[in-house]
């Protein structure tokens, strides 16, 4: 199996698992999700709300906003579903406008020796919060 396929198949999988969380045990009253499969696309969302990332946790993630004052972190946590290890953010939106929330990961398999040759995951959310 090529990486190429292997990255495919684990996207498709957290993608099927994070619709299965959110539809399922996990819900959010006024609030808005993001997750790899929303990889630099534009979400709406209105102030007040809660904007939740969902991400595989088999990186290290720094995640960081083009307008920081628009975004209060709630709460981070960790958590499998279906055997998918996940992390999941959650955010007050606090202010109208757009901007950019980037997900950078560096695999986790890059700290074992010897190291292995993954490249750095990058995820681009486009926010226009009204």
């Amino acid at each position: 199996m090529n990486i190429g396929t292997a990255v495919l198949t684990r996207g498709a999988a957290i993608t099927l698992v994070v619709s299965l969380l959110l539809a399922g045990c996990v819900r959010v009253q006024n609030g808005y999700s993001l997750d790899p499969s929303d990889d630099a696309t534009t979400k709406s969302v209105s102030v007040g709300g809660e904007l939740r990332v969902v991400l595989p946790a088999n990186a290290t993630w720094n995640l960081a906003s083009s307008k920081p004052s628009a975004l209060k972190l709630k709460s981070a946590s960790s958590g499998s579903v279906g055997g998918s290890d996940l992390k999941i953010w959650t955010f007050d939106v606090l202010e109208t406008g757009r901007f950019v929330l980037r997900a950078t990961g560096e695999p986790l398999c890059r700290k074992e020796a010897p190291p292995c040759s993954l490249a750095t995951l990058e995820y681009n959310f486009t926010i226009d919060a009204h």
